[in-house]
């Protein structure tokens, strides 16, 4: 029938249709159908839209409440939000504007995981999710990790809940991340394995004690460094090290990496041979810049 047919429409050509009209019925200029988003998120019942979509607020404020609620239907949603820049502050603030709903609080369910935040507050990367499955896949039986940054849990999750990590301590300072952590490891029922450590990692991380390391802080982690190093256990371990890297430029990253480990380590005492892993590219963050992640293994040498 017709209707089965309409109903199994791809999302872009629904909404697309839908805008079309919209504009039509309210005399407002066809070509204003290319500030549509050509992609977004979904965050449970939260589609986010990028920040450059419907620029021409003049003339699409004149639609008001209405444009936001033919987006939702169109694509699947409830709620509607628009990214904006993450604030330039130490703990890296979602500016996510609410435009359909009246909270940004969502549920968000990834490999059997449950992810519950306030999107307006806190940072949800969905093209992270291959370096999460990675994770995931991991076998960290009997390990002990440290996240440094562990924001909502993008990573103590999988590693609680899938790659079989005994205890994750789980670094993070921003209030709102923090309140979202404690509420997933509660859902997820693995609060009785981690340890929430609130504050500056660099003083409250914990020392001597982790076979594995995650560093997921982006465009650098590296004032962090050190702090990881002293966290392993003496024997040595893995560090997951997260950065931006320019396309023409990661093998003078990768060798950065290695040669300031290395140095870190050896300031400490450590006697560790130090060797990239493995080098996962996890996508693009921007033009020519990759959001990368290097395996970097700390060996006691005999």
């Amino acid at each position: 029938s017709l209707k089965a047919v309409q109903c199994k429409k791809p999302p872009k050509k629904k909404l697309r249709e839908t805008i079309s009209l919209l504009l039509k019925q309210n005399g407002l200029a066809p070509a204003l159908i290319c500030e549509m988003p050509k992609r977004w998120e979904k965050l449970g019942d939260l589609v986010v839209i990028p920040e450059k979509s419907f620029i021409s607020s003049s003339k699409w404020g004149l639609l008001g409440q209405e444009l936001w609620m033919v987006v939702a239907k169109a694509l699947g949603a409830n709620r509607v939000a628009q990214q904006a820049p993450i604030a330039a502050t130490e703990t890296r603030d979602s500016n996510l504007q609410l435009l359909l709903g009246d909270n940004g609080w969502v549920r968000h369910q990834e490999n059997g995981i449950l992810y519950c935040f306030d999107a307006t507050k806190c940072m949800f990367s969905s093209g992270n999710i291959s370096e999460r499955l990675r994770i995931a896949s991991m076998n960290c039986s009997d390990e002990v990790v440290v996240d440094l940054f562990a924001g909502i849990g993008y990573f103590v999750l999988p590693f609680l809940m899938k790659s079989g990590a005994r205890k994750v301590y789980a670094c993070e300072w921003n209030s709102n991340a923090l309140a979202a952590l404690r509420y997933n490891l509660h859902i997820n029922m693995v609060e009785d394995r981690c340890i929430v450590q609130e504050g500056d990692n660099r003083l409250i991380a914990p020392q001597g004690v982790a076979d594995r390391i995650c560093l997921g802080l982006l465009p650098t982690s590296e004032g962090s460094w050190a702090t990881a190093l002293k966290a392993l256990k003496p024997e040595g371990g893995m560090l997951h090290i997260h950065g931006n890297v320019k396309s023409t430029e990661e093998h003078q990253w990768l060798d950065h990496v290695q040669m300031r480990i290395k140095s870190l380590s050896f300031a400490q005492g450590r006697n560790w041979h130090i060797a990239v892993d493995h080098v996962e590219r996890v996508k693009w963050y921007a033009p020519h810049i990759r959001h990368t992640v290097v395996d970097v293994r700390c060996k006691l040498l005999l």
